[in-house]
């Protein structure tokens, strides 16, 4: 089995200045430019605030966003919330919120559920414990999608967290560009995590923690696919990377270069 190979919503389309998570007005042209460049799945995603206009809210696009995906064969893998980084996730609000997502989910057949436990609910070394209940509470509506933790969570403490659980539905989504800039050895915590790790987001970041062109930054990226042949990683990715002046120029050079890694 091949590595599955996906973008984030939005990589492949012109965004705003400065402006790396956008959602993409002409979303229905991104199928047909994600199958030319060659992916495997688009990422799809909702915003930090609330956008009734994104289609995952929208039964009818969500069958639309089904057909799309059958007539320019890509998967339906991923999606990630990025919602719960404004709103904390032990709100009753926002979990309210993530209880209707996954009910939307379910109909669009989607795999992994990723929450990026940043900002207002931001999963730390010292306070995973208190996230214990509402991951709990989120599973019990999660039927057969898994819950993917991203965090900078160190493996002994996310270790520990998954036991609390105690359920094998939540796994890691391990992240090469947020871990880069931490004290800690991310080459290292690749190696304690791999067991727990379900998908990986490939993204390269400078000493300003800005998001820069896979290759020129601070991942070593030789290390990172030394680490994952060695484990003979059958899993998936997902670029999470800067657009650079044209977008499709640089996902297919980025497919290039992450090919050239698994080879």
């Amino acid at each position: 089995m091949k590595n599955l190979i996906g973008i984030v919503q939005g990589r492949l389309s012109i965004s705003p200045k400065n402006r790396l998570q956008f959602f993409p007005k002409n979303w229905r042209k991104e199928f047909e430019l994600a199958n030319r460049v060659g992916f495997d799945f688009i990422e799809f995603f909702t915003e930090r605030k609330k956008n009734k206009s994104n289609p995952v809210w929208d039964v009818k696009k969500l069958d639309e966003y089904k057909k799309l995906s059958k007539l320019f064969n890509l998967r339906i893998l991923n999606f990630c919330d990025d919602y719960v980084i404004s709103n904390s996730i032990r709100k009753k609000k926002t979990q309210n919120y993530l209880f209707k997502l996954l009910k939307n989910l379910h109909r669009l057949n989607v795999k992994n559920l990723i929450l990026p436990m940043y900002g207002k609910s931001n999963l730390t070394n010292k306070n995973y414990s208190q996230y214990v209940t509402t991951i709990k509470n989120i599973i019990k509506n999660s039927k057969k999608i898994k819950i993917l933790i991203e965090s900078n969570i160190a493996p002994k403490e996310f270790i520990d967290f998954k036991k609390k659980i105690n359920s094998k539905k939540v796994l890691f989504l391990f992240d090469t560009g947020n871990r880069v800039n931490l004290k800690r050895d991310m080459y290292n915590d690749l190696i304690h995590l791999y067991e727990h790790i379900e998908h990986i987001h490939i993204k390269d970041k400078n000493l300003n923690k800005q998001n820069v062109k896979l290759n020129t930054g601070l991942v070593n990226f030789n290390k990172i696919f030394q680490i994952l042949k060695k484990n003979k990683y059958k899993k998936n990715f997902t670029f999470e990377t800067t657009r650079g002046n044209n977008p499709i120029k640089t996902a297919k050079n980025n497919i290039e270069f992450l090919k050239k890694k698994l080879s």
